[in-house]
């Protein structure tokens, strides 16, 4: 479904894959730009623009009269504890208070927002989406007054099911219920498959969120750790299942750019674990929500695509892609579709019959994958100077993630935080964080979201920004962090480093351990 990048974004992509891999090393001298072009048979302005690419990404740098160089700051690999399987104890759960907190904060004007993992609006096809609502309002203004009851529009059922036929998921229209987004359909798929009481087995690190609607329908969690760059496994299902003592009923996961760690399980590891869940009598709930902002371009197969037995429930939404307002989410599987529609009609009638509408007049129009193109392009731009400028201003000691899509970086800080006190200390500052003591006991990992715009010069040194707040914060961002971190972690009184001026940024939910 995604058109081919241009010529120098390929080059780009692999020479920066063959950077990742080692071939070329840190310091080293790339191929000068005849030979590079030489041996990819591509024009000299094709190469320079690649590496133009590459230089802005923060992998490859510029020396005068001497060629192009891989960037000497290496990403250093996340230290992520090999946890076994453990089922999680209601007294660890107890944290609703600080996310309900997180959450309203985002609405303070004078709080550094780090809580919401939502882009910025120019991230967003704001006025395409406008307009498809304004058509429908204009040609349909009835629609306003109608309960649009599940499973939901027909002719949105009918685009979702073409989008993953084409990934290789065999599903038709009456397969798909539309829900109030991705936790909604998400809630009516555990709904459909366990009663409460059951264990499901979540990944760890996650979405808070996760933990939260499954607690709160009553459900045993099984945390399962996830490796920091293959994602879940098979051999950690395996050994989830053994802990469980065969008692999983579903497994909640992200194979496509886990939140927070971006990983992105193989097609071969996704066709294994398919056939696990298969032969063990396990329902897999699987949230694609991050599938269409792979930094390569292309769109990797959902687990559903490796699925015979309808083992496999497909949920998602647009809310990371296209708009959150519109709450439009969806659940897919034939086997399930008609008691995840009972269940939603008894729950919330069904959804908004206007933003159903809205959406798939987008769809139809052609324009999300050139969207997709760019913000795809963007985020991987971003993440690559967001990755730059923490490892340059943070202490030392920080490790960072190195997703292969979506908008979120994990970072480890070193092993000095009490992530309790730093919530409070930041709050006093104006800063929000969200702890999440409840996935690994270790009080170093940070989430941070990067989908907003690193601007002004990245090489001009300034003074901490410990003592920002309200507007000023607005200003530092990364820097103010840093120099946060610096203080607290009492690794000096400021952090030499670049000004990192954001947009309006924000470090979201900070899971702080």
């Amino acid at each position: 479904m995604m058109k081919a990048m241009n010529r120098y974004e390929e080059l780009a992509a692999r020479i920066a894959e063959n950077i990742h891999k080692g071939l070329w090393s840190s310091g080293e001298r790339l191929p000068s730009v005849r030979d590079m072009g030489r041996r990819e048979n591509a024009s000299p302005a094709t190469v320079v623009e690649a590496y133009e690419l590459l230089k802005v990404r923060g992998l490859v740098e510029a020396r005068e009269r001497s060629g192009f160089y891989v960037a000497n700051k290496a990403i250093p690999l996340l230290d992520i504890p090999k946890s076994a399987p453990a089922l999680v104890r209601p007294a660890s759960m107890d944290t609703d208070d600080l996310i309900s907190a997180l959450r309203q904060a985002t609405y303070n004007p004078r709080i550094f927002p780090f809580g919401t993992a939502t882009p910025l609006p120019q991230f967003f096809p704001i006025k395409a989406v406008n307009r498809c609502i304004a058509q429908v309002l204009r040609d349909e203004p009835a629609t306003l007054s109608e309960y649009r009851f599940p499973p939901g529009a027909e002719d949105l059922r009918k685009i979702l099911a073409r989008r993953y036929n084409s990934l290789g998921v065999k599903l038709g229209a009456d397969a798909v219920v539309t829900t109030g987004g991705a936790i909604d359909a998400i809630g009516l798929a555990l709904s459909t498959v366990a009663a409460s009481g059951e264990i499901v087995a979540v990944e760890t690190p996650g979405y808070f969120g996760i933990l939260q609607l499954v607690r709160s329908l009553g459900y045993k969690i099984l945390e399962i750790p996830l490796d920091p760059e293959q994602g879940l496994t098979p051999e950690s299902f395996r050994r989830a299942w053994r802990k469980s003592a065969g008692k999983i009923k579903a497994l909640i996961t992200v194979a496509n750019f886990a939140n927070p760690l971006g990983t992105l399980t193989s097609d071969a590891h996704k066709k294994e674990l398919v056939e696990l869940a298969s032969e063990y009598g396990v329902t897999i709930i699987e949230d694609d929500i991050y599938g269409d902002l792979a930094f390569d371009g292309s769109r990797p197969k959902p687990l559903k695509a490796f699925d015979q037995n309808d083992t496999v429930i497909l949920c998602g939404s647009f809310a990371k892609t296209i708009s959150p307002a519109l709450r439009v989410g969806f659940a897919a599987s034939k086997l399930h579709a008609p008691t995840i529609t009972s269940h939603k009609a008894a729950r919330a009638s069904g959804v908004s019959a206007l933003m159903e509408d809205a959406l798939t007049l987008y769809l139809q129009s052609g324009h999300y994958e050139r969207h997709l193109r760019k913000v795809r392009r963007d985020y991987y731009t971003l993440i690559s100077q967001y990755t730059q400028a923490i490892l340059k201003t943070f202490p030392a000691g920080t490790r960072v993630s190195r997703p292969a899509g979506g908008f979120i970086l994990w970072v480890q800080l070193p092993k000095d935080l009490d992530s309790r006190l730093l919530q409070a200390r930041a709050l006093e500052k104006k800063y929000q964080h969200c702890p999440r003591r409840r996935i690994l006991p270790e009080p170093q990992r940070l989430r941070v979201l990067y989908p907003h715009q690193l601007r002004n010069s990245l090489e001009q040194p300034v003074a901490t920004g410990a003592d920002a707040s309200g507007a000023d914060c607005q200003q530092f961002g990364l820097e103010g962090v840093a120099g946060y971190l610096a203080r607290y972690t009492h690794t000096g009184s400021c952090v030499p480093s670049t000004l990192c001026r954001l947009a309006n940024a924000r470090f979201a939910n900070c899971d702080l351990f």
